[in-house]
């Protein structure tokens, strides 16, 4: 890899330098309204005679295109991207032209104006990244995070909203493009209250660069919040009702004039959730013979309550400098009640123990975010300094209150308390600098701080009949504290020919980790040093883009990973950490290629990742009746897959997007005492077909299926969900009224079986099944309206 890229930056200057001597074309897509450059705008260039196709480009992240080696002549260019108008232009070509910034207009239209015409597709998708828009998406009226995600391609959705991408759990998830403790060990729970409505769009990059975090073998998973950017005062307000008393409801403020924007939206969300599962244990003895069996029948409700904001506010004073502040507030309570009826039998099937344990949990968790920034744009195009902060902060306090009520063998009722009490803070400092070196090469660098540290208390009691009031339970009572603190900085460069393109990177990273067990007087330190390599190779076909992407990424363990103290909510299934669990790392290549004819896109993506060191859940006997689930590291584990993804907009009224991913996965548990090998083939699907019967009202039907998985120690079973949605829009656009299905077929449900030498188990879990929303949204207010044409241009020369 270092001589590759030694070799690599010696020989592209001498190729720029002969390239320079033909004649381009060139120029800058950006946003009328925003005034941001537009990434991966499509721009072809055709013969002025004939009409003929000669090339497609694409932008690069500055919003720059360029066609290399053209002859003297006149041609046309075509820019088009979702959701904007097309913008055709002429152009006559004597020398190497430079057509500056070409700023192109939104093709929805002022509210106050006319009906909207064009609606952007859900979905966008290139070789190295998938855009989804939420705002097109039925279900993000009413659904949450969790249920727009199950839509995206790539990322499955387990059912109880634990994420996984491309297969794999290792995953990181952004919010805004920056880190945040609300996707930390909680992150399921939060996707599930996150409102849909709160969502701009969701980010899937499954090799990014070095100028991203390295974290997450399967890639990054980036959640952009709404921010509007229209001039004048404008805003939405929707209420949404559904099935079991489930409300949700929000509002969205925005005002924008000369260089001041502001914006807030306010969401607030209540739900109601039924669990139910069962579990059947068989213990084994020595030659494999059920020494005793358990049986499990659970249910358990909540009716979690969620206030969600994000505002922020933005100043530009002049052309070169801005500054901006972001904020956002997560507040949720719920009440958990669960019914547990727990069956023990010996070898013959005589019962030794029957008994109900009852469950009630208040708890109450915040979460803040805050980040501000200072930009600075140099005179030059895409010369850039962007100097970044931000703070996190979540607490979170959970009490279960127990009750053990014995119906066999006849005993006293038992009382039981824990109490969780868990702070998290992370603080994160970078410096982005942005350097165009040449028409067709640019340089970036950069430094990143992060700051991270975890409190965990769990504080147990146990009802003293004797003394007649509860007293601490020292031997399952602890404190763990975590700090991590992580320095990166990376460099990367680009350079672009005639069609082929290259992106070299390097990030270097050193880490400091302290697991503090302070109940047991004991430090575990960890300090590692690691560079970790990024390559993209592309080259331009006449109908899209074949690439080859290389990265090394890693996946640190968190917190909860690393408590070694149990945590005591169930006394039969415990679940610790491993303090010296070790970072999992990834070498991950992925070879893609976009196809587009005209309406149709397809993009095909062979994929490979290898990972030492990998994370694993294992099943250990504590005694005959107590089982510990804990982390280790596994010796290797590779997968290879094929990922195909198919978009198509046949006519106005019809647009679809489905995607599969094929993957085989082999996991070395060696180390761990397994000899043999496993492998299995998996698969994911998912489909989202949208139907526009008029210009006002709309059908959206999407699905997803996931075959099995494997587990060192056992599978997990395949699992399918559909949704339906339909939208009907009022009063030209200002009004809408939405009606969701979730899960239409009853179908979601999640089996796993667990099979070692000491124990077989089945668990089969559910939830509540279709669930019905029906909901309105209003938009109103105003924007101030430049008159200006739709396209505008400088010649620079």
């Amino acid at each position: 890899m270092k001589w590759l890229i030694m070799a690599v930056l010696i020989i592209s200057p001498v190729i720029h330098i002969y390239a320079q001597q033909k004649t381009y074309l060139s120029g800058t897509i950006k946003d009328r309204t925003t005034s941001q450059p537009m990434e991966k705008v499509s721009v072809e260039l055709l013969a002025d005679s004939s009409g003929k196709s000669i090339a497609i480009v694409t932008t690069d992240n500055s919003g720059k295109f360029r066609f290399e080696q053209l002859d003297t002549g006149r041609y046309i260019i075509n820019i088009s991207s979702s959701g904007y108008t097309p913008v055709e232009r002429d152009i006559h070509l004597t020398r190497d032209l430079d057509l500056g910034e070409i700023v192109v207009l939104q093709a929805s239209k002022s509210l106050k104006e006319v009906v909207v015409t064009a609606r952007k597709t859900p979905m966008s998708a290139t070789v190295d990244r998938k855009i989804y828009n939420v705002e097109q998406d039925l279900l993000a009226s009413a659904g949450s995070a969790s249920d727009i995600l199950r839509n995206v391609p790539s990322v499955e959705v387990g059912l109880e909203g634990e994420i996984s991408l491309r297969g794999s759990p290792e995953v990181t998830i952004l919010i805004n493009g920056r880190p945040s403790t609300m996707m930390g060990a909680n992150r399921a729970e939060v996707l599930q209250q996150l409102p849909a409505n709160s969502i701009e769009r969701i980010e899937v990059i499954t090799n990014p660069s070095s100028k991203y975090r390295p974290d997450g073998s399967a890639g990054i998973i980036n959640i952009v919040l709404k921010k509007n950017v229209k001039l004048g005062f404008n805003g939405s307000a929707l209420a949404n009702v559904g099935t079991r008393q489930r409300y949700n409801g929000g509002l969205t403020l925005n005002y924008k004039k000369g260089k001041f924007n502001g914006f807030v939206t306010g969401n607030i969300r209540q739900e109601e959730r039924n669990r139910y599962g069962t579990i059947d244990r068989h213990y084994l003895d020595s030659i494999g013979k059920a020494d005793n069996y358990y049986k499990e029948y659970r249910r358990s409700k909540s009716r979690p309550l969620s206030e969600f904001i994000n505002g922020g506010i933005v100043f530009t004073p002049g052309e070169r400098n801005e500054f901006g502040i972001n904020a956002n507030y997560l507040h949720r309570f719920q009440t958990r009640k669960d019914t547990i009826y727990r069956e023990f039998y010996s070898h013959n099937g005589l019962p030794t123990s029957l008994f109900i344990r009852t469950r009630n949990a208040p708890a109450t968790d915040i979460e803040n975010n805050i980040t501000a920034y200072w930009q600075h744009n140099f005179a030059k195009e895409g010369h850039e300094l962007r100097i970044e902060g931000s703070s996190s902060y979540e607490k979170e306090d959970e009490r279960n209150y127990y009750q053990n009520a014995f119906s066999y063998p006849s005993t006293d009722t038992t009382w039981d308390n824990v109490w969780v009490h868990q702070v998290d803070h992370d603080y994160q400092l970078t410096a982005d600098y942005s350097l165009p070196i040449s028409e067709s090469s640019s340089l970036e660098l950069g430094y990143m701080g992060l700051f991270s540290g975890v409190n965990i208390l769990f504080y147990n009691e146990l009802y003293d009949k004797g003394l007649g009031e509860f007293v601490t339970d020292s031997s399952t009572s602890s404190l763990f504290d975590f700090n991590e603190d992580v320095h990166a900085i990376y460099g990367l460069y680009h350079q672009s020919f005639e069609k082929f393109n290259f992106s070299a990177g390097l990030r270097a990273e050193t880490a400091y980790r302290i697991s503090d067990l302070v109940t047991l007087d004991s430090l575990v330190k960890y300090n590692y040093f690691q560079v970790y390599p990024t390559l993209h190779l592309g080259y331009k076909l006449k109908n899209g883009e074949l690439q080859l992407n290389y990265s090394k990424r890693v996946n640190r363990p968190e917190c909860d990973q690393l408590n070694p103290f149990p945590e005591y909510i169930d006394p039969l299934n415990l679940f610790a950490g491993n303090p010296n669990l070790q970072p999992e790392y990834i070498h991950s290549v992925e070879l893609g290629y976009q196809i587009k004819a005209g309406k149709y896109s397809i993009v095909p993506s062979l994929y490979y990742r290898y990972k030492f060191n990998s994370f694993t859940s294992v099943v250990k006997q504590i005694n005959d009746t107590v089982l510990l689930r804990t982390e280790e590291n596994l010796a290797s584990e590779e997968s290879a897959g094929l990922e195909v993804i198919f978009s198509a907009k046949p006519s106005k009224f019809f647009n679809m997007n489905l995607s599969t991913n094929i993957f085989y996965n082999t996991i070395n548990a060696e180390n761990l005492g397994y000899n043999e090998k496993k492998s299995i083939m998996s698969m994911n699907t998912s489909a989202n077909l949208n139907f526009s019967f008029t210009k006002t009202t709309s059908l959206q039907v999407s699905g997803n299926y996931r075959s099995s998985r494997q587990t060192p120690q056992g599978t997990i079973y395949p699992s399918f969900v559909m949704n339906l949605g339909a939208r009907q829009d009022l009063l030209k656009s200002k009004l809408s009224i939405t009606a969701t299905v979730s899960d239409v077929l009853k179908t979601l449900r999640q089996k796993s079986i667990v099979n070692t030498d000491f124990l077989y188990q089945t668990a089969i879990n559910t939830r509540d099944s279709r669930v019905f929303y029906i909901g309105v949204n209003y938009r109103f207010g105003f924007h101030q309206k430049k008159q200006e044409s739709e396209i505008e241009y400088d010649d620079k020369l």
